[in-house]
């Protein structure tokens, strides 16, 4: 009993296995973004330079180290009489202005908030790219089986062919013609198996090698309906874009420099205590010390701080501006790309599919020529190559559209 359960037991577990077959070599879009994300060169660079920043910013908020001064000695009066070791001990701490501390660290603080905003829009535009030659691939593994469609069709005739041409029902030309449809199908297919090939590796390339090499991706190149973006809500989606946020915390940070330099022309203070033994006695006190602005006043340093200030500002109306004409411009293009698709799916690529019916019957029963049989298989392949093309420039229409609102549209 006990070897026939053992038995049972591999068997389950060998039908399970082949049930559920790895996919470790598999990726789907969303996979390949979060490798992106954590293995793409620039990506990680951004990330270590925004992590210094944030380091930068944390360090501005510690006080200056204090200084400490300890000095020995042996002192004699000048008759030779009195011989004494003397000891010097001095402690010193810097005392920033207030205020100009406060915007310092301000400066340092929108420093590293801006390089935050700039690795989020990093990102968007590193997910944007793995998503374009995503679709990409996608488009050309269509692209293929339709290729391999049409050559399988056309070797198909090819051998109908020749055996009427054997039988005297056609002539050999026929046959010839054929043959050389059939080259081209196969360069064709060829072609299209080298750009696949090419495809995966940019993306492998981008992703930092960091996929196998016969590695695959899962996915549909399909259209959706999205809900219609109305111009109106244009603005109020894109104050919350990352390079819009980015480039106000820039303006924030030319303006806390500002004042950072006004504050500049007050003094900062040093205080001190020391004793001192000396020859005669014990000298102990404290002291303060602070400079005295009268000769620099900061003059030059303050008005290039507030040209930055202002042209920072210039610069984010402009940003705004381009970015509403480039949404606007997507939009369109979006709409667009849809109306195609719609013909397609609404109309043609059924008279396509009821053409070449009909031609192949005609053919077959020899109501046609093969002339005019090639030219409706032309036509039909030609037009679901055009509709697979219009599903990619939608997708990609819509990948642009999202890169330029900063979030995805559903």
């Amino acid at each position: 009993m006990k070897k026939i359960f053992y038995i049972s037991l591999t068997v389950f577990f060998i039908l399970t296995f082949n049930a559920y077959p790895s996919n470790k070599n598999t990726f789907t879009l969303p996979q390949l973004i979060d490798i992106g994300l954590s293995s793409n060169p620039e990506i990680i660079a951004k990330k270590l330079e925004t992590s210094s920043l944030h380091e930068a910013y944390l360090a501005s908020k510690r006080l200056s180290n204090p200084e400490f001064e300890y000095t020995t000695g042996d002192a004699e009066s000048y008759d030779g009489e009195i011989q004494r070791i003397t000891r010097n001990l001095s402690v010193q701490q810097s005392l920033e202005n207030p205020f100009k501390r406060h915007f310092r660290i301000q400066v340092n603080k929108k420093s590293w908030e801006a390089s935050e905003l700039n690795y989020e829009d990093l990102k968007l535009e590193i997910a944007s790219e793995i998503k374009e030659i995503f679709f990409e691939i996608l488009f050309l593994k269509k692209s293929l089986e339709l290729a391999h469609k049409k050559k399988s069709s056309i070797e198909k005739i090819y051998h109908l062919t020749q055996k009427k041409a054997e039988l005297g029902e056609v002539k050999g030309l026929e046959a010839l013609k054929l043959s050389v449809e059939m080259l081209r199908a196969e360069n064709e297919w060829n072609e299209i198996k080298t750009e696949l090939k090419l495809a995966k590796s940019s993306l492998n390339t981008f992703l930092g090698n960091s996929l196998p090499p016969d590695f695959m991706v899962k996915g549909d190149l399909k259209y959706t309906p999205l809900d219609t973006i109305e111009y109106s809500v244009v603005e109020e989606k894109l104050s919350n874009h990352p390079l819009i946020k980015e480039k106000k915390a820039l303006v924030e940070q030319a303006q806390n420099t500002t004042s950072y330099v006004r504050w500049k022309r007050f003094p900062d203070f040093n205080l001190a205590a020391f004793s001192q033994k000396m020859l005669h006695g014990t000298n102990q006190g404290i002291g303060i010390s602070f400079d005295i602005p009268i000769w620099d006043f900061k003059f030059k340093e303050v008005l290039e701080a507030q040209n930055r200030a202002l042209s920072q500002k210039q610069e984010l109306k402009a940003l705004q501006m381009e970015l509403s004409n480039k949404v606007k411009s997507k939009i369109n293009q979006l709409k667009l790309s849809e109306q195609t698709l719609r013909f397609f799916e609404q109309a043609l690529l059924k008279q396509a599919q009821e053409s070449m019916r009909i031609s192949d019957l005609s053919y077959h029963h020899g109501e046609i020529s093969l002339i005019e049989f090639l030219d409706t298989q032309r036509t039909y392949f030609s037009i679901l190559g055009d509709h697979q093309e219009s599903l990619l420039r939608w997708n990609l229409d819509k990948i642009a559209l999202e890169r330029v609102f900063g979030e995805e549209l559903k």
